[in-house]
């Protein structure tokens, strides 16, 4: 909350002699609270960073994005971001920017061969839920047709044991996704 209401604090001297203006006033004050976490609760929705659930989604129907229910508020946060902050031209500088954001500094490595047949290698680790969806959206909007992109994920998950769990995503020329 922005500030402390308190109405009486408003009135001038002679007025506050009367009984019935500061009793009025008192009442009147959890009103006023309402209304200013309220419009601190609108600025906040205003900024990706600091909107709530219900500002996320606004930002979200917006850019056209179709959340999960398993979607995080931050993971929500972070996809908005990321499309919110899409810029033209892509370049391979944008690319990798793109994916530090996204998976951070050790857990992606990206290889290109762009002498003998434009393809590209995208290795990741990538374990929270959607973020997965959004390495695709990515790899579909940025990368031109004429690069075959092979995109490999891999995560550790310890359930009994020691288990692996790889999936990997080919975007081929005519940007088709399969998996």
């Amino acid at each position: 909350m922005i500030r402390e209401t308190d109405l009486i604090s408003y009135l001038p001297p002679y007025l506050a002699e009367y009984q019935e203006l500061p009793h009025t006033l008192a009442a009147e004050n959890p009103e006023f609270d309402l209304v200013w976490k309220a419009a601190d609760q609108v600025l906040r929705n205003e900024f990706i960073a600091t909107a709530d659930a219900y500002g996320i989604s606004r930002f979200e129907k917006m850019l056209h994005i179709f959340p999960s229910k398993e979607d995080s508020l931050e993971s929500r946060r972070e996809r908005v971001q990321s499309r919110w902050l899409d810029a033209v031209p892509y370049t391979m500088k944008m690319l990798l920017k793109r994916l530090v954001s996204l998976c951070g500094e050790t857990d992606v490595r990206l290889a290109g061969n762009f002498e003998q047949g434009y393809t590209l290698t995208l290795e990741t680790s990538l374990e929270e839920f959607g973020k997965v969806a959004e390495l695709e959206n990515m790899i579909a909007c940025m990368l031109p047709c004429n690069i075959v992109a092979s995109v490999h994920n891999e995560t550790f998950a310890d359930v009994k044991g020691n288990v692996w769990i790889s999936g990997a995503v080919i975007v081929s020329e005519s940007m088709t996704i399969s998996t």
